[in-house]
């Protein structure tokens, strides 16, 4: 089972996954980059706000990779689990070739925030 930093830019996004109403992560991306084929079962995510602090953790339930994407399987994704993301339109409209669902379980809110000082710009660190 190994760890991964999720950052994430809204504060509003950490929270929903804390408090249980989402139970889903998409990342989408141009590239094969992580979590993309790096990320399974049983693994642990921290949840970090983008130049905050970790406040809390999750685990996979399961995981779904695709690859080459297009605007239909786009499009379907965005049926499936665009109104429980809440993501603006900006988020479904960016150009991405590879998409990774992370279905999400046991959400853990930390009483005390922790410090993690990250020296790039990555989006996710396998630790």
């Amino acid at each position: 089972m190994a760890q991964h930093l999720a950052i994430l830019t809204a504060s509003a996004q950490i929270d929903r996954i804390l408090g249980g109403q989402t139970s889903i992560e998409i990342r989408l991306t141009q590239d094969r980059i992580a979590p993309y084929g790096v990320i399974s079962k049983h693994d642990t995510i921290f949840l970090k706000e983008s130049g905050g602090f970790i406040l809390g953790e999750v685990e996979v339930d399961n995981v779904l990779f695709f690859d080459n994407l297009d605007g239909e399987t786009l499009g379907k994704l965005r049926r499936e689990y665009g109104q429980e993301l809440a993501q603006s339109d900006s988020f479904w409209l960016k150009p991405a070739r590879f998409a990774t669902v992370i279905f999400l379980t046991k959400p853990k809110r930390y009483i005390t925030p922790m410090r993690f000082r990250k020296h790039n710009r990555r989006p996710w660190i396998l630790l």
